[in-house]
């Protein structure tokens, strides 16, 4: 009786083997998926299973990879079948380094981001100014003076006519500067005789008086001023940014530097359903690291809003002459402005490094670079790999724009993530040449000798400082030229990168520089289901034809955050 017992037991064990598991890679059961989008063109950036037809998804992982015939068997009742014809489907495209509620703020207000033309920018916060309360502060974001046939910065003469009783402020772009008019400057009681402060400069006329202009460090005496924002207008412009993003088609962004109170909104955003783009998040350096630093990582159960970073700005940006050279600017007497204090900032790191916590620092010039990699060769010689929370910390360097030969074999000798800008290489061709010269522009902007060299390696937009659109990022990647094609001799076109690198640095590879490369950043069975899909094939057409290209849907966590 116990064998024929026995025996029952196993057939039936066999029965359920054979009608709910099948063979693949390994044992996987067969069910109905939630969602299979199928008849389309699949890009897997998984080396071992390049492409695809068909992809299920159960909840919020993938469940199958195949072909149109082999995904049937999981289509049941209730499964939401989308059929993407004509389309093309990208593992969730992840945006780098982000800012994403400036990024909302440029949305929700005075954006001068695009323009071409000095009078045409001026004439657009002439109206703004026109239509805000007298007395209350208007505040733009994104101009740039590249393109403007006067390229000079914007000043006080500027903006003084039409705003006597506003105090005006337009951010450059690229964060590094800033243009106030005499209201503003009033208000912050700036006069010529106003020193600059450590990191920073108020540009001053021929006569000594202030243009208008404050770079770097010299931003706070007039930002200080400005009022700060409400937590309900923090949350409609860290909601703005992040339905921006998910409407480009990125699955998700990494927030380069933050403060707690924008992370504990974005987590109340997660609880309502409205956070439509994953989140990796980092806090800015002293305070606020202090804080990450005794409070530990927050990593969430979806991976959705994850914190465990902490943002450092060593020097300024290259347009601005703030980035920090070895030799001086070719078209200045200066070698621009360090923002980071030694100091102050190696303790934070050794500690980071016994308790897991990333580190990104924002580093532009070959100065900064050099003293980066110093600081964190420092830390890490300091620290034994035994005495670390993590053996592989993946620090990152943020924009590794220009860097010396030397300091290029210390990124794969320290094993430093460097994360690189596409899209500025479109506005910098303009003028990056004249700001350091030829010989030292073969070193800046470097990509595929980067990887070349086993460097690791990401992409960001930096947005709001360019658009924040995976178009524009792709194509500078690609391409590396402006939208009409032109390049300079000097412009290291070679670097670009082919359609294969340009993909995984916008995915997995981005993925791997948030330590989420086990769970996303491929489409592969077992990963989270994040899709980027457009209507069309941007590893195929011509580069320009990209920009002719429009988000179809974004899918994240197995739920679409954007449908066109």
């Amino acid at each position: 009786m116990k064998n024929k017992i026995l025996i029952a037991v196993i057939t039936a064990f066999a029965i359920y083997i054979i009608f709910f598991y099948r063979e693949a890679d390994g044992v996987d059961p067969i069910k109905s998926a939630d969602m299979v989008i199928h008849n389309t063109n699949i890009y897997t950036a998984n080396d071992s299973e390049p492409k695809a037809e068909a992809v299920a998804v159960a909840k919020d992982k993938i469940i199958f990879v195949g072909s149109n015939n082999d995904v049937q068997k999981y289509i049941g009742e209730n499964t939401n079948v989308i059929d993407m014809a004509g389309n093309t489907v990208f593992p969730g495209l992840t945006d780098a380094h982000v800012h994403i509620n400036w990024i909302g703020q440029r949305e929700l207000g005075l954006n001068l981001q695009g323009i071409e033309d000095l009078t045409e920018t001026v004439n657009k916060i002439k109206e703004y100014v026109e239509s805000t309360p007298e007395g209350e502060w208007v505040v733009g974001i994104g101009w740039i003076e590249n393109n403007w046939s006067d390229q000079r910065f914007l000043n006080k003469n500027d903006l003084d006519p039409f705003s006597p009783n506003n105090p005006v402020v337009a951010d450059r772009a690229g964060k590094h500067s800033i243009v106030a008019n005499s209201k503003a400057m009033e208000i912050a009681g700036i006069t010529r005789d106003t020193p600059d402060p450590n990191g920073g400069e108020i540009l001053k006329d021929e006569d000594g008086e202030p243009t208008g202009m404050f770079i770097d460090n010299a931003m706070a005496l007039i930002r200080d001023h400005i009022p700060a924002p409400s937590r309900a207008q923090d949350k409609r412009s860290l909601q703005a940014g992040v339905d921006f993003m998910a409407r480009m088609g990125w699955t998700q962004v990494q927030q380069a530097g933050g403060y707690y109170t924008e992370f504990d909104i974005l987590k109340e955003m997660h609880s309502e359903g409205t956070l439509n783009t994953r989140m990796y998040f980092s806090v800015w350096g002293e305070q606020e690291a202090a804080k990450l630093l005794e409070l530990g990582p927050d990593i969430s159960p979806d991976n959705m809003i994850d914190l465990k970073m902490i943002k450092y700005q060593a020097d300024g940006g290259l347009g601005s002459r703030g980035a920090a050279m070895l030799e001086p600017y070719s078209d200045a007497d200066t070698k621009g402005l360090q923002l980071i204090d030694h100091e102050q900032a190696l303790p934070i790191l050794i500690d980071a490094l016994k308790k897991g916590i990333q580190i990104e620092i924002h580093a532009i010039g070959d100065y900064t670079n050099r003293f980066v990699l110093d600081l964190y060769e420092e830390a890490f010689n300091a620290v034994p790999v035994a005495q670390r929370a993590n053996a592989d910390p993946r620090w990152r360097i943020e924009h590794a724009q220009i860097i010396h030969p030397d300091d290029q074999k210390r990124y794969k000798e320290l094993d430093i993530i460097a994360v690189v800008e596409a899209s500025t290489v479109k506005a910098d061709l303009y003028f990056a040449e004249d700001r350091i010269g030829a010989e030292r522009l073969k070193n800046a902007y470097l990509w595929k000798s980067l990887i070349d060299q086993g460097i690791r390696f990401s992409a960001g937009t930096d947005a709001p400082v360019e658009v924040g659109d995976p178009r524009i990022e792709f194509f500078s990647l690609v391409q590396r030229t402006d939208f009409n094609g032109f390049y300079t001799d000097e412009w290291n076109v070679e670097e670009k990168l082919t359609h294969d690198q340009a993909l995984k640095t916008m995915t997995v590879w981005a993925a791997h520089a948030a330590y989420q490369d086990d769970i996303r950043g491929t489409i592969e069975v077992g990963k989270k289901a994040d899709f980027s899909i457009f209507n069309k094939d941007w590893m195929t057409i011509e580069p320009i034809e990209i920009m002719d290209s429009g988000t179809v849907m974004t899918i994240v966590d197995g739920k679409v955050t954007y449908q066109k």
